[in-house]
C-alpha cells in the first residue's frame, strides 16, 4: 500500500463542512489508504488540527479508514497501558473465550463431558447452513425502528464459528464468512437516529468481533477485511454515541440495553486492539460502565426487569465479565448479587414437574413464562464460577425438558464445568426473600408439583439503586404493582400478572385508591422518574417461613402519589400450606375514598357458590372467598378492558373486585385450590378485635392486626 501524506489537501477538503456545520477546531489523526492498495495494520499517519469529529468521505485517491485519536474528553476511556494480560496476546487469535490450548480441551470434551451441549450446538449450525443468512429488509412488522430481527444474525455467528473451529468442517467456515458478510452488507442496523446505536448493532458486533478472531486465518484477505472495516466503522459510531451520550441508553446502568450494547463494543475492542489505536477505547467505555453497573446493583440477585430480561442482562454482563478478567485483569465477579443471582432464577422457576416450553417461569415485570436466552449456559457459568450445585442441576433439568431458549449454546461449551456436582435444591429453604428487590418466593416443597406464591413490594429498581440514583437508570420494564401477588399451584396459573403491557396497577391483584394506581403508571414504559422524584420505597414488612405456615407482608403505600391521601396499604400473605392463601388487607387514607381491591384468576369460567366464586381449569380449582366483609363492601366479577404493550384496547383480563367507600378498612379473601376431581379446602372467619381468626379444618391461624404477627395453632375437630 501507498501510504500518501497530504494535511493541506486534508484541511482544504474538511475545512469548507466546518464552515457549514459551524464545528469548533480540535486536534485528530486520520488514517488513510489508497483505493488500490491493501490493508496495512502499521500504516502511517496525517496529524489534522482544524477537524472536530469523524467524517467519513475520500480526498482524491484517499479513503479515510479510522480515527486514530478521538477528541482530548474521549481519553478518559483509553486504556493505558495494555494490560500485560492482553498484551500477551498481541498477534495471536483466537483470543476471546478461547485460544489454542482450551481448543483441544474442547475436542476432547465434546467426546465426552460436553457430548449433549456440542450435539445442540452442531444442530443449530446445521439449520443455519442450510436455510443461509436473512436478507436485509427494512420492517420486520414488530420491531418498528429497531430491526431486531438482525439480532438473530449477530447471535447466529458465533454458532457457526464454534463449529468451525471443533469440528474443522469447511462448511460451517463457509457459513460463517457468508452470515458475516451478509451483517456486514445490511445498509442499516437500525433505523433512523438509531442506526448502530442500539441493540441490532450491539449483537451484530459482538457475533462479528468473535468471527474476526475465532475464524482469523481462514476467512480469506478480503472477507477479514470487509469486515475488519464494518467493524471500525460501526464500533467507532456506536463508542461516540455512548461517549457523547447520543446514545439514549448511555447512563442506563441498570438495563439491557446498555449491557448489551457496550459487550459487543468490548468484544471488536479486544479483537481489534493490534490494529486500531481507538480499540482500547472501545474496551475502556464497557469496563468503566460496567463498574458502574456493579457498584449500582443491589445484594439480593433479583432484577427488576423480570426473568426473561435478567436472562438477556445476565448474557451480555457474563459474556463482558469473562473477558475483562482473563483479558483485562479485572474481576467483577466479586460482587454478592453475582453470588445470589442463580437463586433468582431458582426461585422464579415453577414446578418442576409443569414445565412445558411455554410456560416455566414466573412472568413478573416485562417478562414471558418461557425462557428467552437460556439460561442453561448462564447456570452453568455461574455454576463454575461459584461452585454451585443447585444452579448446575437447574442448567441440566433446563436441558433434560427442552425449555432452554438458544441465545448463546456455544457458552454451555465454554463455562460447563464437569468437576461441579448438580444437586437438586431439596435442601433449600422453600422461602426466599430477595430483600433488595422486595420479592419473596414461597413454595409448598421441592417435589415437582408444589404449589407456589411470589409477592412483590419494594421500590421499584430496589432499595440500593432508589438510594443512590437522582434519574431513572433503567426501569422502564418495572410494572407499578406493589403489594402484588402471583400463584401457581395444582399444576396450573391460579391468579395471573398481566405480562408484558403497558404499565396499569388495575391489571394487577393489588390496590387502587379512587380509581387510580401507582406511580410511575399509564404508559408502555413504567415511568421510574416519578417514583424516583419522591424516593419511593414500598417494603417488605416480613418474610418468615415454617413447615406449615409462610408469612409475607408489605406496606405498598410510598407507590402511590401523595394526593390519593394512602397513608397505609398493608397486606399479609399467610400461606397455609400447601393450598390455602389468606390475604389480609388493612388500608387506611386520610378520608373516605374509593378502595378497590382487584384479584386477576387465570380461568374466566367463574361460578358463584354462595360467598365465593370458584374458577375451573383444565387442571386445577381455584376457590376465592371474601370471609370478612360488610354491607359496604361490593363483589363483582367482571372482565376488565386492559391495555397491551403498544397500547392495544381490545383486550381484556377476568377480574374479581371488592370496593367500598371507607377511610379505613381491613379486608380478608381466603384462596384454596385443588385439582380437578378433587375436594377443596374451605375456610371459616371469626374476629374478636383486632386478632382475626381463620380455620381450615383443625389448623387455625389468627393475625393480629396492632402487632402484624401470624400464628398457627392446632385445634381439636368438632
Amino acid at each position: 500500500m501507498k501510504t500518501v501524506l497530504l494535511a493541506a489537501t486534508l484541511v482544504l477538503s474538511v475545512c469548507p463542512w466546518m464552515a457549514r456545520t459551524g464545528a469548533a477546531a480540535e486536534p485528530v489523526s486520520w488514517r488513510f489508504e489508497s483505493d488500490t492498495g491493501g490493508w496495512q495494520p502499521r500504516a502511517k499517519t496525517v496529524a489534522v488540527t482544524r477537524v472536530a469529529r469523524t467524517r467519513e468521505g475520500s480526498l482524491g485517491s484517499l479513503r479515510i479508514v479510522e480515527p486514530i485519536a478521538r477528541l482530548s474528553r474521549f481519553d478518559k476511556y483509553r486504556l493505558h497501558p495494555i494490560p500485560s494480560s492482553l498484551e500477551k496476546v498481541r498477534g495471536i487469535h483466537p483470543r476471546l473465550y478461547l485460544d489454542a490450548a482450551r481448543i483441544t480441551e474442547l475436542r476432547q470434551a465434546i467426546q465426552t463431558t460436553h457430548a449433549p451441549m456440542w450435539k445442540e450446538l452442531r444442530e443449530l449450525a446445521d439449520r443455519a447452513v442450510q436455510r443461509g443468512p436473512p436478507a436485509y429488509r427494512e420492517q420486520d412488522n414488530y420491531s418498528g425502528d429497531e430491526q431486531l430481527w438482525q439480532r438473530d444474525v449477530g447471535s447466529t455467528l458465533p454458532v457457526l464459528a464454534m463449529a468451525w473451529v471443533l469440528s474443522g468442517e469447511r462448511q460451517y467456515l463457509d457459513a460463517a464468512r457468508q452470515w458475516a458478510l451478509a451483517s456486514c452488507g445490511y445498509k442499516t442496523w437500525g433505523l433512523g437516529g438509531i442506526d448502530g446505536m442500539d441493540l441490532a448493532a450491539g449483537h451484530q458486533l459482538f457475533g462479528l468481533g468473535i468471527v474476526y478472531d475465532w475464524c482469523h486465518a481462514d476467512l480469506g484477505d478480503e472477507a477479514r477485511r470487509t469486515i475488519r472495516d464494518t467493524l471500525v466503522k460501526r464500533t467507532t459510531a456506536m463508542f461516540e454515541a455512548a461517549a457523547t451520550g447520543k446514545a439514549w441508553w448511555q447512563k442506563s446502568y441498570l438495563q439491557n440495553h446498555l449491557w448489551v450494547n457496550i459487550s459487543g463494543m468490548a468484544v471488536v475492542g479486544l479483537a481489534l486492539f493490534d490494529e486500531v489505536d481507538d480499540a482500547s477505547m472501545w474496551m475502556g467505555l464497557p469496563l468503566d460502565k460496567f463498574q458502574r453497573t456493579m457498584a449500582a446493583l443491589g445484594s439480593d440477585g433479583a432484577s427488576h426487569e423480570g426473568v426473561g430480561y435478567w436472562e438477556y442482562g445476565v448474557e451480555y454482563m457474563l459474556k463482558f465479565m469473562d473477558l475483562a478478567r482473563t483479558r483485562l485483569g479485572v474481576n467483577l465477579y466479586e460482587n454478592d448479587w453475582w453470588r445470589n443471582t442463580a437463586r433468582y432464577a431458582q426461585y422464579l422457576a415453577l414446578p418442576r414437574r409443569a414445565w412445558t416450553r411455554n410456560n416455566c417461569i414466573v412472568d413478573i415485570a416485562d417478562c414471558p413464562r418461557s425462557h428467552w436466552y437460556g439460561p442453561d449456559y448462564l447456570l452453568r457459568g455461574l455454576a463454575r464460577e461459584f461452585h454451585d450445585d443447585h444452579a448446575q442441576w437447574l442448567a441440566q433439568q433446563i436441558d433434560d425438558a427442552d425449555v432452554s431458549a438458544p441465545g448463546a449454546p456455544w457458552l454451555n461449551l465454554v463455562w460447563f464445568d464437569p468437576s461441579v456436582a448438580a444437586t437438586p435444591p431439596l435442601s433449600l429453604p422453600t422461602l426466599r426473600h430477595f430483600d433488595d428487590m422486595g420479592l419473596v418466593s414461597a413454595r409448598s416443597g421441592w417435589s415437582g408439583d408444589e404449589s407456589l406464591v411470589v409477592f412483590k413490594c419494594g421500590p421499584y429498581l430496589g432499595h440500593t439503586a432508589v438510594q443512590a440514583f437522582t434519574y431513572d437508570p433503567g426501569g422502564g420494564h418495572v410494572h407499578p404493582d406493589a403489594n402484588h401477588f402471583v400463584l401457581f399451584g395444582s399444576g396450573e396459573w391460579l391468579l395471573r400478572d398481566d405480562g408484558y403491557r403497558s404499565k396499569w396497577t388495575g391489571q394487577h391483584n393489588t390496590l387502587l385508591v379512587d380509581g387510580r394506581g401507582q406511580l410511575g403508571e399509564g404508559q408502555q414504559w413504567f415511568q421510574g422518574a416519578q417514583a424516583l422524584a419522591v424516593k419511593a420505597r414500598p417494603k417488605i414488612l416480613r418474610a418468615s417461613s415454617t413447615a406449615e405456615l409462610d408469612q409475607m407482608s408489605g406496606d405498598s403505600a410510598e407507590a402511590y402519589p401523595r394526593a390519593l391521601g394512602l397513608r397505609r396499604h398493608v397486606r399479609h400473605l399467610l400461606y397455609l400450606k400447601p393450598d390455602v392463601l389468606l390475604v389480609c388487607d388493612e388500608v387506611v387514607t386520610d378520608q373516605p375514598r374509593a378502595l378497590e381491591l382487584r384479584f386477576h384468576p387465570e380461568s374466566r369460567a367463574a361460578v358463584r357458590e354462595g360467598s365465593a366464586f370458584v374458577m375451573r381449569s383444565a387442571k386445577a380449582v381455584l376457590r376465592l372467598e371474601p370471609l370478612v366483609t360488610s354491607a359496604e363492601v361490593k363483589v363483582v366479577t367482571e372482565d376488565l378492558a386492559s391495555e397491551g404493550r403498544a397500547g392495544e384496547r381490545n383486550q381484556t383480563m377476568f377480574t374479581v373486585r371488592l370496593s367500598k367507600q371507607a377511610a379505613n378498612w381491613r379486608n380478608a379473601v381466603a384462596l384454596s385450590w385443588a385439582g380437578t376431581g378433587q375436594p377443596i379446602r374451605t375456610v371459616k372467619a371469626s374476629t374478636e378485635g383486632d386478632v382475626w381468626r381463620f380455620a381450615v379444618a383443625e389448623r387455625v391461624v389468627t393475625l393480629d392486626w396492632t402487632t402484624g404477627l401470624a400464628r398457627l395453632v392446632r385445634e381439636p375437630m368438632k
